[in-house]
C-alpha cells in the first residue's frame, strides 16, 4: 500500500519527528561562521593535490576542456519569472517539456559558473575567476531571481533554489581570487543575500509538503552557502537547523517519508533529497561543525544513504511505499548522482568503489565533484 500523507495531519507528523529542542539548541549554539572565505573545499590544498594526481578518474576530469571562459555567457532573463510545472499533472508522471524551455538561461548560467569554478580549482587561472564574477555581477545588476512569487509560479520558486545553490557554491570557490574587485564581490554577495531572504519570504502554506520535503533542504543549502558568503550567522544556522530537522524526519528504515510519497519517483527523490543535505554537511565541516555525525531521533544521514543503497539493490523494499517500479536505482548502470562523490570521500569502500568509475559533475552542487573531492591518487 502506498504511504499517504493527508494535509491535515502533516503538521502533527512533522512535530512528532522534530529534533528535541535541547539537542537542536546545542548544535545551533555551537555552530557559527569561522571563515567566510571558506568554500565547501580547501581550494589551495585541492589544487596542490590535483597537480600530482594519478587517479584515472581525476586525470580524465582534468582533461576536459570546460570553463567559464569557454562557455556561453547567458544574459539575465527579463520580465516576470514564470516557469511551467515540472510535471504535466501533480507531482509525478509525464514531465512537462515547457519547463525545460523556460529554464534554459538558468541552466546556462549554472553551467558557465560551475565550469569556471571547477577549472579554477584545477588551474588557478585568474581569467576563470573573473569570468564567473563578471557573469554573476551582470545578473546581480539586473536583480534577477527576485521577480516572482511562489503562489504565481511555484516552479519558479524551485528554480531559484537550484540556481542559487549552484551559483553560491561556485562563487565560494573563486571569491578570494585577487583579480575580483572588492566592490564586485560586495555586489554579488549582497544580491545573493537578497535572493535568499526573498526566497524564504515566499514560504508555502502550513499544509504544503514543500515546507519539509526536499525543497526545504535545497533552501537550507542556499541559507548555509549564502550565510557563509555574507557572514550571516542567523542565515547559516537556519540552514543547519533544517538539516537537523530533515534527519529527524526519517522512517525507522532510513527512508524520508515525504519523498516516499512520490510513486515511481520515490527512490529518485530519496537521492535528490540527499544531494543538498550532503552539501550542507560539507559547508558546515569547513566551519568546524560535523553534521555527518549529528543524530536526531536516533538517525544520522548515513541511515538515509543506507536505505538508498539497500532499496536500489532490493526493489522489494519499496513496495510498502510505492506499487510502481522505480525510475531510479544506484545500480542501474547509469552514472550515479554527483553527491555520491562527496559521500564516498568520507566513507570509502563498497558500493562506492564499484559505482565510481567515471568523473561525476552536477552544476546544481557546484560543478565537477570528482575534481573537488575524489582521491587524487
Amino acid at each position: 500500500m502506498r504511504m499517504q500523507f493527508h494535509k491535515l495531519f502533516l503538521p502533527l507528523f512533522l512535530s512528532v519527528l522534530a529534533l528535541p529542542a535541547t539537542a537542536q539548541k546545542d548544535l545551533l549554539d555551537k555552530a557559527s561562521i569561522t571563515n567566510s572565505s571558506a568554500s565547501f573545499i580547501d581550494v589551495a590544498s585541492r589544487r596542490s593535490a590535483l597537480a600530482s594526481a594519478t587517479n584515472p578518474r581525476v586525470i580524465a576530469a582534468l582533461k576536459d576542456k570546460w570553463g567559464c571562459t569557454r562557455s556561453e555567457q547567458p544574459a539575465p532573463p527579463t520580465g516576470r519569472m514564470i516557469i511551467p510545472h515540472h510535471y504535466l499533472s501533480g507531482s509525478n508522471g509525464p514531465i512537462n517539456p515547457e519547463e525545460a524551455k523556460a529554464t534554459v538561461p538558468y541552466q546556462k548560467l549554472q553551467d558557465a559558473v560551475t565550469d569556471g569554478a571547477s577549472r579554477y580549482v584545477a588551474t588557478g587561472d585568474h581569467a576563470e575567476a573573473v569570468c564567473v564574477a563578471n557573469l554573476l555581477a551582470r545578473w546581480a545588476a539586473a536583480r534577477t531571481l527576485l521577480d516572482y512569487t511562489s503562489k504565481e509560479s511555484s516552479q519558479a520558486w524551485y528554480q531559484v533554489e537550484w540556481t542559487l545553490s549552484s551559483i553560491s557554491l561556485a562563487y565560494s570557490v573563486v571569491q578570494s581570487d585577487s583579480a575580483i574587485p572588492a566592490d564586485q564581490r560586495k555586489q554579488i554577495v549582497n544580491w545573493m543575500h537578497d535572493v535568499t531572504i526573498y526566497m524564504f519570504d515566499q514560504g508555502p502554506r502550513p499544509d504544503d509538503h514543500t515546507r519539509e520535503n526536499n525543497h526545504s533542504y535545497w533552501r537550507a543549502l542556499c541559507a548555509t552557502s549564502v550565510g557563509v558568503l555574507a557572514s550571516d550567522n542567523s542565515l547559516y544556522r537556519r540552514g543547519l537547523e533544517q538539516y537537523v530537522r530533515a534527519i529527524g524526519q526519517m522512517n525507522p528504515d532510513g527512508s524520508l517519508p515525504l519523498e516516499m510519497a512520490r510513486h515511481e519517483n520515490a527512490l529518485h527523490y530519496q537521492s535528490f533529497a540527499l544531494e543538498p543535505l550532503a552539501m550542507v554537511a560539507e559547508l558546515a565541516a569547513r566551519q568546524g561543525t560535523d553534521l555527518y555525525s549529528i543524530r536526531s531521533n536516533g538517525h544520522t544521514i548515513a541511515d538515509a544513504v543506507d536505505f538508498l543503497v539497500r532499496a536500489s539493490a532490493n526493489p522489494d523494499l519499496m513496495k510498502q511505499y510505492a506499487s510502481e517500479p522505480q525510475s531510479f536505482s544506484l545500480f542501474s548502470g547509469k552514472k550515479p548522482p554527483a553527491w555520491v562523490e562527496f559521500w564516498a570521500a568520507h566513507h570509502p569502500g563498497e558500493p562506492w568503489s564499484t559505482l565510481l568509475n567515471q568523473p561525476l559533475s552536477d552544476s546544481v552542487i557546484g560543478g565537477n565533484a570528482t575534481l573537488y573531492v575524489a582521491p587524487a591518487k
